[in-house]
């Protein structure tokens, strides 16, 4: 709650499913389709099932991996997509979280953790930032 509310105040969330990883120029996009909209500021059409792209510098070493979900948090994107959709540079202002399986938050060891990121999604979607 603290990346996601202070400054910088992050401008979207989502809990998204990565459905493909491309090389674009100097970039690596992942597409994905969003399963969960926690937030958003500019982005007023994105809706559960819709795709978006993230893009990582090709320097970097993050990796998206396919049929994987996680929770991505950032600033808006300054660009769009061919279909008019906004794209998301993910830099060291993001926030990139592995969503743990239901099998793993099952362990005794994960439980309390998953039970943690569990709380702040629904907080997070429900009610924003209440700063």
């Amino acid at each position: 709650m603290k990346f996601a509310c202070y400054h910088p105040r992050v401008e979207y969330g989502f809990q998204v499913r990565v459905l493909r990883e491309e090389d674009r120029a100097a970039f690596r996009l992942f597409e994905t389709s969003i399963t969960q909209v926690l937030h958003f500021t500019k982005d007023t059409k994105a809706a559960a099932g819709q795709t978006r792209n993230f893009l990582v510098r090709g320097s970097c070493r993050l990796r998206l991996e396919p049929s994987r979900e996680y929770l991505i948090m950032g600033m808006d994107g300054a660009t769009y997509d061919l279909k008019g959709d906004p794209q998301y540079l993910l830099d060291s202002k993001s926030w990139i979280e592995e969503m743990p399986s239901e099998r793993l938050c099952r362990t005794t060891r994960q439980r309390a953790a998953c039970a943690q990121l569990s709380d702040f999604l629904q907080e997070y979607s429900t009610h924003g930032c209440q700063v």
